[in-house]
């Protein structure tokens, strides 16, 4: 059976099951997420020679016992031997690869077994019918690589056109609207281009038919869901992943990023690898328990997050996380060791009058550099100055950046806007 048929085959077979886990106990959803972490942890033991390890022979009496484990990053997985993270034995038919988008510079090739994503898959179709997405609805998907065409859509489901990213923002436009789309999927930073892009006679025919927008992949902060909400005049629904684990969370009609319980989990810990208490900001650690063809334990994505406390009123009973501040890497260290993260600076990028968008780069010897996109019919002088301005106070005093005007963001090689880069920055 190719992997390709496999996964839609157990897509089908999962979906009730997915539905059915969002409203399970706390209790019971803890109960099957230490049975998946023992599974896992033992099936990585005795097969995938990075986890013979002696550190990794612990036994997991509660959800608490993972901490005792070590943390993997990216760093680690390159710089040895990948095959070590591979389950031997197993044919291109058994696994399916991933390849992350290399917004660290460095590329990781993940492989991810016909059942995991299978289940994944599952949990997409989740995600898309509880934000009330209709399953004929058109979707304008802009993304920087083609996309494969899915057995349901073959069916006439989930009809999607997937357009370039990497074009200018008005070809963006142009075709979008050719689409005449329900449902618009892309990176905040490519929405945004895109409004700016749009005449009000564009907005007006857009919003004919379009229903919702989807986002993922960057950050998505307060300001910029409210931007692209006015613009767009519909709902926007974020989801947070990683080439490495898929989808970690997906927000929910009352604006909560539930966590997918049902296949990963998450930890949010400090600098000594240790978990932190609900609403502490902390690293994003997640272990993906369904995955055999290449287990990641406690792999950390490089983001900053936390947990938040208590439950949800839409029913789904799933943890709820939030994305703080961007990756963790993502910072600019100012003389006196203060560390300024991706948050802060898009803020900025909100609130300063006249920012369209900006990029901050640190270069080896310090110098920080804000490339800025101002509005049309602004002066960029001014709009620097505001910047200015506005950074000074958000770090407590007056601080030495210069500015380059610039005509847009760049994209990575992901199609993403990374925002903050330092050559100073450390994991």
């Amino acid at each position: 059976m190719s992997h390709g048929l496999g996964v839609a085959v157990r897509e089908v077979r999962h979906v009730v099951d997915a539905f059915r886990a969002i409203r399970r106990p706390r209790a019971e959803t803890d109960r099957l997420t230490l049975d998946g972490l023992r599974d896992l942890l033992a099936f990585a033991r005795a097969h995938v020679p990075h986890y013979a390890d002696p550190r990794y022979d612990v036994p997991l009496h509660s959800l608490a016992d993972l901490a005792k484990l070590p943390i993997l990053d990216k760093a680690t997985v390159l710089d040895g031997d990948l095959s070590r993270f591979h389950t031997p034995g197993l044919s291109t038919k058994d696994y399916r690869l991933d390849r992350t988008s290399g917004t660290t510079g460095r590329v990781l090739e993940v492989r991810h077994d016909v059942a995991a994503y299978g289940y994944h898959g599952a949990t997409i179709f989740r995600r898309f019918l509880l934000s009330g997405y209709r399953p004929w609805w058109r979707i304008a998907h802009i993304k920087p690589f083609p996309r494969p065409l899915r057995w349901f859509q073959r069916l006439g489901l989930f009809p999607r056109t997937v357009i370039g990213a990497g074009q200018g923002d008005a070809k963006i436009l142009a075709d979008v609207l050719k689409v005449r789309p329900h449902l618009i999927m892309g990176y905040p930073v490519v929405l945004r281009g895109l409004l700016r892009a749009a005449s009000p006679a564009d907005v007006a025919r857009l919003r004919r038919t379009l229903r919702m927008v989807m986002t993922d992949s960057e950050l998505l902060t307060d300001e910029v869901r409210e931007l692209l909400q006015n613009g767009f005049g519909v709902p926007v629904f974020d989801e947070y992943s990683a080439y490495e684990v898929l989808t970690v969370s997906t927000q929910c009609d009352r604006g909560a990023m539930h966590v997918d319980e049902d296949r990963v989990r998450l930890e949010i810990v400090g600098d000594d690898g240790r978990p932190v208490p609900d609403g502490q900001d902390g690293a994003v650690v997640v272990t993906h328990f369904r995955e055999r063809a290449m287990p990641l334990i406690r792999y950390r994505l490089g983001d900053r997050g936390m947990i938040v406390p208590g439950e949800c009123g839409c029913g789904n009973r799933f943890m709820r996380m939030r994305v703080t501040g961007g990756r963790s890497d993502d910072y600019i260290t100012f003389p006196g060791g203060h560390r300024v993260y991706t948050a802060t600076f898009l803020s900025l990028a909100m609130w300063t009058p006249g920012v369209a968008e900006s990029m901050v780069r640190q270069d080896a010897d310090g110098n920080v550099t804000v490339h800025l996109v101002p509005e049309a019919g602004r002066d960029f002088d001014e709009v620097a100055a505001a910047y200015r301005d506005g950074l000074a106070k958000q770090v407590g005093g007056p601080v030495e950046v210069r500015f380059e005007q610039a005509e847009r963001v760049t994209l990575t090689p992901g199609g993403k806007g990374r925002f903050v880069e330092s050559a100073q920055a450390g994991p």
